[in-house]
């Protein structure tokens, strides 16, 4: 049920969540000539506040009751915190939306299991935002994959891990997540997509102190070492704690063998290399041209417009986020028992 399509309709879409997400999809819906952005829904902004998105003032509501009783949205993208999600979509699909819900679904097996009753009872439209199944060197990957390129997958590699100015800057909720939940999810769907199968058992380890000693309790890195269902493995490793001097706030590497091939991507330094008092890198793989904006989460943002008008079913249903979230919850199993652990 949690893949089904809706109909066809004109997208009138609300964003919960007015941060740094919220506000970019909130730009692609904007700008899209055959959507209407009806504004946000976000506490903690005052009674009254308005978010200026391309010059244009729109309201932000306190509730997602008070929006609907002003508005008239049939769709809507949730930009909240992870763990804030259940409420939000409770609440939305009992109204008949169609979501984009951001990665991870939840960070609860209750609350993922709240998601998925709720949206089955509902049969609406649900996709999850797994934004690097629209990103360039990913997908074509996968298709060399399909094309029976590499051959079968032997093993696949993926790392993605942040600099320090992640959990200390950019997320005020950072010890209520960790470097599992907000990076693994990407790795997990990725190793699944483009190899094919489902992971089936994982071993994990990590290690934590170094962000608490920051004031921040949480992972500072989890390394997972996955099989799966056909008997392909994976390793995949995240952390939170790469030197601010590192040359992108992003580290994303991701390697798949094969019996006949193999290829191989590094997102993190893909773009411009910049030498002024210290090294960064520009990221090539978005931009705007022409002021429509080419990065994958925009690509993914006008798939779910797309389907809406269409009537088309999510490329990313809520099934699979569910499955990412079985592999997480085996990962956090398997670092408290230090054992090998079964993806249920």
């Amino acid at each position: 049920m949690s893949g089904l399509s809706m109909g066809a309709m004109h997208p009138r879409v609300l964003i919960v969540g007015a941060g740094l997400r919220g506000r970019m999809f909130a730009h692609v819906v904007a700008t899209e000539p055959q959507a209407e952005l009806v504004g946000f829904v976000d506490p903690a902004l005052p009674q009254g506040a308005t978010a200026i998105i391309d010059g244009q003032p729109f309201p932000v509501w306190r509730s997602i009751a008070d929006a609907y009783a002003e508005a008239d949205p049939n769709s809507a993208i949730i930009a909240t915190p992870d763990f804030l999600h259940a409420d939000a979509v409770t609440e939305l699909v009992n109204r008949g939306a169609a979501l984009m819900l951001e990665k991870p679904v939840a960070t609860t097996p209750e609350d993922t299991a709240r998601i998925d009753d709720a949206v089955a009872r509902a049969g609406v439209y649900c996709m999850v935002a797994f934004e690097n199944r629209w990103n360039t060197p990913f997908l074509t990957i996968r298709q060399s994959v399909e094309a029976g390129q590499t051959g079968a997958p032997i093993f696949q590699a993926a790392r993605l891990s942040n600099t320090y100015s992640v959990p200390q800057r950019m997320l005020s909720w950072a010890a209520k997540s960790s470097p599992l939940w907000f990076l693994m999810p990407h790795t997990v769907d990725l190793v699944q997509w483009i190899g094919g199968a489902d992971i089936r058992t994982v071993f994990a380890r990590g290690t934590r102190g170094v962000l608490a000693g920051r004031g921040i309790d949480t992972w500072d890195v989890v390394h997972v070492l996955a099989e799966l269902t056909d008997g392909s493995t994976a390793s995949l490793t995240s952390a939170w704690v790469l030197p601010e001097s590192h040359p992108a706030p992003v580290d994303f590497t991701y390697e798949l063998v094969g019996t006949q091939g193999s290829a191989l991507t590094d997102i993190g330094r893909s773009g411009v290399q910049v030498f002024q008092d210290r090294h960064t890198t520009v990221g090539m793989l978005g931009g705007a041209f022409d002021g429509i904006d080419s990065g994958a989460p925009a690509w993914m943002t006008r798939r779910y417009l797309a389907d809406l008008r269409s009537g088309r079913s999510p490329e990313t249903p809520l099934a699979a986020g569910i499955q990412v979230n079985r592999v997480l919850f085996a990962v956090e199993r398997s670092l408290r028992s230090g054992a090998s652990e079964v993806v249920t």
